[in-house]
């Protein structure tokens, strides 16, 4: 049975540029230094007399795996921003929650902004850390969410505004829960096992006709074929980093939670 995410199970652990060393730097070096094992090893490849069909293959080859990068990448980056476009809506929920529960009476109005409050906190401080570890259970942030609802279904409006606004703030919470689960979906959604299987495949075929594709000068081939190998490695490395939103060197921060603390508790 194949891993469900090979590579960032290993280099979300560390720092971001040791990850970038590893695949754009560390990786090329090897495979150059296997260019020139092969080079002593089979010499008559230098001479060339199978680059017709190896040029052939390694375009074919190259066009596929071009294909399925480009698609990983798009995929990944489109996970990326989704996770951070939910994190931002749920921010702008919390602003609007904040804002409409003001025509409900007291005591409720005060245990409300409290509420949100409270909420803000819990999933920064809490529930952010835990998602960066790959976890989704927070116990904390889901008894603030029961205590909004039976605090907002207690609610007494006020003014001839106050049912519409009270229906607002129902509708708010339940839309906090749901764009929760929406975020706390995408903490252990990697890509699948297979597509990490067919990157690392496509990437040694596609290495691999580069290495024995005859050429006479020794450099000048190292050169191809270390540049080849840095550019898969800078697309598998962006994969890599951002395979899972919010966890990682490269990851979707808190950043819209705490700007409605700031804006709207400015006092903590």
């Amino acid at each position: 049975m194949l891993a469900e995410d090979p590579v960032p199970a290993v280099v979300r652990e560390l720092p971001v540029w040791v990850v970038a060393a590893l695949f754009v730097v560390v990786l090329p070096g090897v495979v150059m230094a296997l260019q020139v094992l092969i080079r002593r090893r089979w010499p008559e490849l230098v001479e060339g007399d199978h680059n017709d069909v190896a040029g052939f293959l390694i375009a074919v080859v190259g066009v596929i795996y071009a294909v399925l990068l480009a698609f990983v990448v798009i995929v990944s980056w489109q996970k990326f921003a989704s996770a951070e476009s939910v994190a931002g809506e749920e921010a702008s929920v919390l602003r609007a929650l904040t804002r409409d529960v003001g025509v409900l009476a007291e005591p409720t109005r005060s245990e409300m902004r409290a509420l949100v409050h409270e909420y803000a906190v819990t999933v920064r401080d809490q529930e952010w850390p835990l998602m960066a570890q790959g976890s989704t259970s927070s116990p904390q942030v889901v008894g603030v969410l029961d205590r909004m609802a039976t605090t907002i279904a207690r609610a007494q409006p006020t003014g001839p505004a106050g049912p519409a606004f009270l229906e607002a703030d129902v509708r708010n919470v339940d839309a906090l829960v749901s764009l929760r689960s929406q975020r706390l979906d995408y903490v252990d959604q990697g890509l699948p096992g297979v597509l990490w299987t067919a990157l690392w495949i496509g990437g040694v075929l596609t290495v691999g006709f580069g290495m024995i594709f005859g050429v006479r000068r020794t450099g000048l081939h190292l050169i191809m074929v270390g540049s080849l190998v840095a550019l898969v490695g800078i697309l598998l490395f962006v994969i890599a980093v951002i395979d899972f939103p919010f966890q990682g060197g490269v990851a979707v921060q808190p950043t819209a939670l705490q700007r409605v603390l700031t804006d709207l508790y400015p006092s903590g």
